[in-house]
């Protein structure tokens, strides 16, 4: 039980989401692969902006997730985000940056009407009504 991992449970016929981190996705491939976070900071981690390990090392482990995707690949990220209690301005992850423009096709999140308390939805997915 002690080594059991994360992967030892896995199982490619299952239809579900599979929540895991960039380490744990080495050697796996999927269908659609969604990164979330791709913000300066994140990725690559930097603790009080302050960069924390090794840069080349988090670049390539983006790499790595980035190639597990089969089919589509989505990252997303946040301008605006609560961290601790205090929102943040955010910007976009340098690693997002430096993938060639021609590879990449921006797509801004649709808003909804606002709810009855004021907040604003963002809508992830869009369904086709036919």
């Amino acid at each position: 039980m002690a080594l059991q991992t994360e992967l030892d449970a896995y199982s490619i016929q299952a239809e579900k989401v599979s929540l895991m981190t960039m380490h744990a996705s080495k050697g796996l491939e999927f269908p659609i692969v969604l990164i979330a976070g791709c913000e300066d900071g994140l990725i690559p981690y930097k603790r009080d902006m302050e960069i924390s390990g090794d840069p080349q090392e988090e670049r390539r482990l983006f790499y790595v997730a980035m190639t597990r995707a089969k089919e589509s690949l989505y990252l997303t990220w946040s301008r605006k985000r609560q961290i601790y209690g205090k929102v943040t301005e955010r910007i976009l992850s340098p690693f997002v940056n430096e993938i060639e423009k021609q590879l990449k096709k921006h797509e801004k999140a649709m808003k909804r009407k606002k709810s009855g308390n004021g907040q604003t939805q963002l809508q992830m997915f869009q369904w086709n009504n036919q």
